[in-house]
């Protein structure tokens, strides 16, 4: 009897849809990014010069007061701010559907400008450039 494919079939026809669904939600090049909240895009972002902006991620509001504190001294054209709330998602043991529905992610990608499946070589097609992380001080105490 020969093998006819079935399940190599519907697997893959899965994977087609799931990378579709990602392709949905990922982002792409854009002079403004809409409909994220408490995003503080940086004015060059999505422009000529965007692979040259910075996107600094902070942990929760306070932190992103404070680097918009700092903006002042810097400026706003090359910077833009990203708070994250709570604990990010492992995505290592995440199923495909924990992935698509997390708020966090998806809004990293539309502020990048990532596309699922693409491979980047620069960031000339990005809107921004390099990505920053803010985090708090962390103690670590031996006993």
């Amino acid at each position: 009897m020969k093998n006819i494919g079935i399940v190599e079939t519907v697997l893959s026809w899965a994977k087609f849809r799931q990378d579709q669904q990602l392709n949905r939600k990922g982002g792409g090049k854009k002079a403004r990014v809409t409909g994220i909240a408490k995003l503080d895009d940086a004015n060059e972002a999505g422009g000529k010069n965007g692979q040259y902006c910075t996107l600094i991620l902070t942990e929760g509001d306070s932190a992103k007061t404070m680097a918009v504190t700092g903006l002042g001294v810097v400026g706003r054209n090359r910077y833009g701010v990203f708070p994250l709330k709570g604990k990010p998602l492992n995505v290592r043991e995440a199923t495909h559907q924990q992935i698509l529905s997390n708020a966090e992610f998806t809004h990293i990608k539309q502020i990048l400008g990532l596309k699922h499946g693409v491979t980047y070589d620069s960031a000339k097609n990005l809107r921004y450039g390099k990505l920053m992380i803010m985090t708090d001080q962390v103690s670590y105490y031996c006993l």
